[in-house]
């Protein structure tokens, strides 16, 4: 299931998702090992206008990068860029010390990306060794990813429906996706195995990035805090 999108947001979907493609995945690891992001690709997420597009538009597109690289989303919706002292994960991107609305949507669309990037790499490793479900105790749990690809799914639904202005408040939105991340993380590695946590791996960045996601707007009680504030008010 999916937000019905106009031509013109389709469009932009999938010209972020070629410039990630093109662009963002093939330096992820340095931009990752480095914490800077690169002119080429800084260039490449001017031209998407990220931060001038709409709330909608901006979520499509930042996810999409983030499927390569959750750095170089983050940095190109929250409009920041460089060397950033001590981030263990999501590296280059500084702490945002009174985040907005908006940029708890960017981070949630972020998170999407993560858990993407993360399923997508168990899939990939599942369907390389010829898995197929069991049954058996000691058989990959592939219904780890089925939950974990449903709980990604459902996130979408909330960050579009939050970017179209319904629904839950952004910052609710965003603890829901920082968590379907988290999960969706911890089911890829369960499939995959110790390999995951290779150096300059996907899923090695992927472990890293889902949790330090929310400590780039502050802290994740402080994000709930904003979301129950939302709710009450």
């Amino acid at each position: 299931m999916r937000f019905d999108l106009s031509p013109e947001l389709a469009a932009l979907q999938a010209r972020a998702r070629s410039v990630a493609a093109a662009t963002v995945r093939p330096v992820a690891a340095e931009i990752d090992r480095t914490a800077v992001v690169p002119p080429p690709v800084t260039a490449a997420l001017d031209a998407l206008d990220i931060r001038g597009a709409d709330a909608l538009a901006s979520v499509l597109v930042i996810e999409e990068i983030a499927v390569a690289s959750a750095s170089a989303a983050a940095c190109g919706s929250l409009g920041v860029a460089g060397p950033s002292a001590g981030f263990a994960g999501l590296r280059g991107v500084p702490r945002v010390m009174a985040p907005d609305h908006r940029q708890h949507l960017a981070m949630a669309a972020v998170c999407l990306g993560i858990g993407r990037a993360a399923l997508d790499e168990a899939l990939a490793a599942a369907r390389a060794r010829g898995d197929r479900p069991a049954g058996e105790p000691g058989a990959p749990p592939h219904w780890a990813l089925a939950d974990a690809a449903t709980e990604v799914d459902a996130a979408r639904l909330l960050v579009q429906s939050s970017a179209a202005g319904q629904g839950l408040s952004e910052a609710a939105v965003l603890a829901f996706a920082a968590s379907a991340a988290r999960h969706a993380v911890d089911a890829a590695l369960r499939i995959v195995g110790a390999d995951g946590f290779a150096v300059g791996g996907t899923l090695e960045r992927c472990a890293r990035d889902a949790r330090a996601a929310c400590l780039i707007l502050g802290t994740e009680d402080g994000i709930r805090q904003a979301a129950a504030d939302a709710l009450l008010a």
